[in-house]
């Protein structure tokens, strides 16, 4: 998918003006039009702060004006209306009125708002123009793109251009280029944040600490995320550590997410209060939030990884070569490897044994039974002790190649409680 990506101001005060990019050339108050014409995107989305909002007698009247206005805007300039508008929380005092809340609501507001829109299992190749951008909304919206593109390269290829024309200089200026600033290959980064127990995920900005408290003792979310925490935290040291049984044994239910992010975005925003012409924010978003917005995506960039327990080493192999890479890969396909080439021997033997340790299975009769975090984080999470083996029989032809296929793998049920415990503290949960 090609999307274009564009971050504006004031746009009712822009002047006619002539801009250039490449061999195109086009007159007009906006860089869009010629944006639309030689990148050719498949979808555009506008990005604009909802400070430009004139209709103070609600929240949706607040947006609502700032969206028919850009329509009309985009009808004037001949852009087309096949776009999505984000309207994000802005802050600042103008002549039509106030807007007072937390700079970062910006972040959180847009992670939220882009993660629908940026597609998680196909190649991206990403635009972003920053020409007619407001400060820090700009910024921001930048920092959004890198974080959710970086996590859309785990199992995507992911390209990402960036634009920024000649500055404007009124009774000067003839023409304007509109300028690569940075075209790359986005590089997978996966989370890499554990997930911070039921605090930090919304914080008061005008609003009592009594009275907060009591809002966040009603919020099942928080209860929901107490509870799931070191669960959620294993999958993702999974990915981020190169853990692929983990991956697939504590993989997210992404309802649930999902759930618990609808109410932490319906309890925001319903403590936003319009008086007059001022909009205040009582509540703002936390880094809590931001983890869990990622971790959502997350899931839904990898589900097609998603595979049944117990799990094959056939399988296993399969998703870390969809999953991970460079000296990663290599730990993981050296730990699986140490199991199929035993299973070969028990194979070649005539032997098919059910389920026992893999201490046992390997004749590590002298292992240290211990279950240490070094052990857990060295082995790709496939540590002696912990994970269980089993061999089915087959028809034992060409032993070599199949012998994968038909030996499973998990955890131990007693012991998986304590592999979450370590990987989740590795992360520093």
């Amino acid at each position: 998918m090609k999307l274009l990506v564009v971050s504006w101001g004031d746009f009712e005060r822009w002047k006619e003006t002539k801009y250039r990019f490449g061999e195109e050339t086009s007159v007009g108050p906006s860089t869009l039009p010629i944006l639309q014409k030689a990148i050719k995107p498949d979808w555009t989305v506008i990005i604009l702060s909802d400070t430009l909002g004139k209709d103070f007698s609600s929240l949706e009247a607040l947006r609502e004006d700032v969206r028919s206005r850009v329509m009309d805007f985009l009808d004037r300039i001949e852009a087309g209306r096949e776009v999505d508008l984000i309207i994000a929380p802005g802050i600042g005092q103008f002549v039509h009125g106030t807007f007072r809340g937390n700079a970062m609501d910006a972040y959180y507001y847009l992670l939220h708002s882009l993660a629908q829109i940026v597609p998680p299992n196909e190649n991206l190749e990403v635009h972003f123009d920053s020409t007619h951008g407001l400060n820090y909304i700009t910024l921001l919206t930048y920092r959004v793109l890198k974080d959710l593109l970086g996590i859309a390269a785990i199992t995507n290829e992911v390209k990402f251009t960036a634009y920024n024309s000649d500055p404007y200089v009124p009774g000067i200026t003839r023409e304007l280029t509109i300028n690569v600033i940075e075209k790359t290959h986005i590089s997978p980064e996966p989370l890499s944040e554990p997930l911070p127990g039921d605090k930090h995920y919304l914080k008061p900005y005008s609003m009592s600490w009594k009275e907060f408290v009591k809002l966040k003792t009603s919020l099942n979310s928080l209860k929901q995320i107490k509870a799931s925490k070191k669960s959620l935290d294993a999958w993702i040291g999974s990915l981020f550590f190169g853990m692929p049984l983990l991956f697939a044994e504590t993989f997210p239910d992404e309802s649930e997410i999902e759930g618990i992010i609808g109410e932490l975005l319906e309890t925001w925003e319903s403590w936003i209060e319009i008086d007059g012409n001022s909009v205040t924010r009582k509540l703002s978003y936390d880094a809590g939030f931001g983890v869990l917005m990622k971790l959502l995506f997350e899931v839904k960039v990898t589900k097609s990884a998603k595979i049944d327990v117990p799990c094959s080493i056939a399988k296993l192999y399969t998703i870390s070569k969809k999953l991970f890479w460079g000296s990663t890969l290599e730990r993981v396909n050296v730990e699986l490897g140490k199991i199929e080439d035993m299973a070969i021997k028990y194979a070649t033997a005539g032997t098919f044994p059910g389920w026992m340790s893999l201490k046992d299975f390997l004749g590590f009769s002298e292992a240290n039974v211990q279950i240490k975090p070094r052990n857990v984080l060295a082995h790709a999470g496939l540590e002696a002790n912990s994970v269980e083996v089993c061999m089915k029989e087959w028809d034992k032809k060409d032993i070599k190649k199949t012998a994968k296929e038909h030996t499973f793998l998990r955890y131990s049920n007693e012991i998986l409680p304590r592999i979450r415990e370590i990987v989740s503290s590795s992360l520093g949960g």
